[in-house]
């Protein structure tokens, strides 16, 4: 193959701007040559520029460059490369580089021009792979929030299924209440009916007596008879108020004669002398915070209408349930503010509640058979001495209105349900 011996600005020079790596094969050979010829019988001397490099087993970067300078410069060393080797050796581009055939300049160019290209696709390719991987990221994130937002919601319309059947069961509840109060109305309403009956029956049985001292004679018998029924329910009260406090044992059947006597009824002046507790300046009555400051008012002594507060503050519990949580919680009261606390429950005695009061310092009481508790409460409110400050915890608008007539603060049961979370 005829060699090209390159001319200063001859076709032969080039300003190649293939990187060295790309022709390390043609490079690596040129130095072999050159260790080769310095090594023959007679030796043929290497070119300057590659002496310090001979020893090399394996080529630097500089010497990649010196090599690719002097092969650049040196015609003759170039040819004795190229007839050293063939293009299986060096490549494509080495042998290009080492003959020079017409054109060999533009080929490297387009050669160095694909692998920039191809470089250029990889590092494109990275970056995609690199934003790829990092909108998957993002993207499982969006789907842990979409999980956790589901869960929330999910949530969300359980507690709104359990407000909405707990307000259905309210709504029953009260429902059967204004029922019941309508029923006593009218069973009040018959038994009025009955007795202008018997009144009437009574004028036409025996018309020769004085119908208008009759009819006096019985309002004044039945005003009479209601007199000693309220008597009767106090005084009944006010016993079952004794037996039930904290310290008070059964006594025996023969010591009647030394018992103490009942506390007597209060009359309308003793009521009179006993003022409600005046609360602070912007303080309304039905607000929490009169609850809180009249409990902790001293020597306060706070009556409560057991059922009436338990079934507005656990309604979803059993009734023992009820009463151990309203005495425990009335126990805790007791321990912050030092009130006196009574509690009046319906019905027959729990003497488990009973001793769980005592020894917490809450005394707990049940109203006698035939007695409702509402009684037991407005005749407590009325017995206590009329220094003592006073407070009706009660939504009953008799027991409300009883404790306003003997003097006594009155609560609703959900303000003394604020007054014992605080």
């Amino acid at each position: 193959m005829p060699l090209v011996r390159p001319r200063p600005g001859g076709r032969g020079a080039s300003r190649l701007t293939t990187p060295d790596a790309r022709l390390r094969r043609a490079l690596a050979a040129a130095m072999e040559v050159a260790r080769a010829g310095e090594a023959s019988m007679p030796p043929l001397p290497a070119p300057t520029g590659l002496l310090p490099f001979l020893r090399f087993a394996r080529l630097p970067p500089a010497a990649l460059a010196a090599t690719r300078r002097v092969l650049e410069a040196d015609a003759e060393f170039r040819a004795r490369v190229a007839a050293a080797t063939d293009e299986s050796e060096v490549g494509r581009e080495g042998w290009l580089f080492l003959t020079r055939p017409d054109g060999w300049d533009t080929e490297l160019e387009a050669a160095a021009a694909e692998e920039r290209a191809e470089q250029d696709a990889r590092r494109q390719l990275s970056r995609l792979e690199a934003t790829v991987a990092r909108l998957e990221l993002d993207l499982a994130e969006v789907r842990r929030e979409l999980a956790r937002a589901t869960v929330a919601l999910a949530e969300e319309r359980r507690v709104s299924a359990d407000a909405s059947r707990r307000a259905a069961e309210l709504a029953d509840r009260l429902t059967a209440a204004r029922d019941e109060r309508e029923r006593r109305r009218g069973d009040a309403q018959a038994a009025a009916t009955e007795v202008a009956r018997l009144r009437a029956e009574l004028a036409a049985q025996a018309p020769v007596v004085d119908i208008a001292a009759v009819a006096s004679a019985v309002e004044g018998a039945s005003a009479a008879a209601d007199r000693l029924r309220h008597q009767l329910a106090t005084a009944t009260a006010a016993l079952h108020a004794y037996d039930t406090a904290p310290d008070a044992v059964d006594p025996p059947a023969d010591a009647n004669a030394g018992a103490p006597p009942l506390p007597a009824s209060p009359s309308p002046s003793q009521a009179a002398r006993r003022k409600p507790v005046p609360l602070p300046p912007a303080v309304f009555d039905d607000s929490d915070e009169a609850a809180v400051f009249l409990v902790r008012v001293n020597g306060m002594v706070l009556l409560v209408d057991g059922y009436n507060v338990t079934m507005l503050g656990w309604p979803g519990l059993p009734i023992p349930d009820q009463r151990a949580r309203l005495v425990d919680a009335l126990a805790e009261l007791v321990a912050r503010t030092g009130a006196e606390v009574e509690v009046v429950f319906d019905g027959s005695a729990d003497t488990s509640a009973r001793a769980i009061g005592a020894r917490r310092g809450v005394r707990v009481s049940f109203s006698p058979p035939g007695v409702e508790a509402d009684d037991v409460v407005i005749a407590r409110a009325g017995a206590i001495p009329s220094h003592r400050p006073v407070t009706v915890a009660s939504n009953d608008r008799r027991v409300r209105e009883g404790a306003h007539a003997a003097g006594a603060n009155v609560v609703s049961s959900a303000q003394l349900l604020a007054a014992l979370r605080r």
